[in-house]
Order: C-alpha cells, then sequence, then structure tokens
C-alpha cells in the first residue's frame, strides 16, 4: 500500500533521509519519528487516505470473522430451521 506522504501532517515537509529513522508501536497499530516527534495511528491514516467507507468495509470484514459461542448458538438455530432461504430467481 501506497500513502503519499503529502497527506500526512509534518512528513511533507521533510526530507526523505530524515524519514528513515521509523519506528512502529509496540501494537503495530502506529509509527513514529521521534527525531521528528511526529507519531501517526494507521487506521486514522488509512481511512484518510482511502476514505472512511473503505475502512468500514475492511473492518467489517474482521468482525464477520470473529467466532462467538453466541453466533456458533445462531447459526445452530438457523440450520435446525433448514437453512438460509434460497434465492428466487427474478421472473
Amino acid at each position: 500500500m501506497v500513502i503519499p506522504r503529502a497527506i500526512i501532517p509534518g512528513l511533507d515537509r521533510q526530507p526523505t533521509s530524515s524519514l528513515e529513522a521509523v519506528s512502529a508501536s509496540p501494537a503495530g497499530d502506529a509509527l513514529s519519528w521521534r527525531q521528528l516527534d511526529i507519531d501517526i495511528y494507521l487506521p486514522g491514516l488509512v481511512e484518510r487516505a482511502f476514505g472512511n467507507r473503505l475502512f468500514a468495509a475492511a473492518t467489517g470484514r474482521q468482525g464477520g470473522r470473529r467466532r462467538t459461542k453466541a453466533k456458533a448458538a445462531a447459526s445452530r438455530s438457523s440450520g435446525a430451521k433448514g437453512g438460509r432461504p434460497r434465492k428466487r430467481a427474478p421472473a
């Protein structure tokens, strides 16, 4: 993924050589340039670069993949009723 540094406040005016000293947060959700006193939260950066609609879709997919006891119970209940109804062909 390539994000233009012009949309990151503070990085747009820095020389390329000063951008090499970057570190990631322990959680992996932020980038930090200590010498420049710049910290970037990655989910916010992705939302700013690509729009909140794309970001919401990606996080929704993550949530849909979660396996919980409640989802398993709902799936069993739906299956006991015959499962999901078949799609009807347009007339």
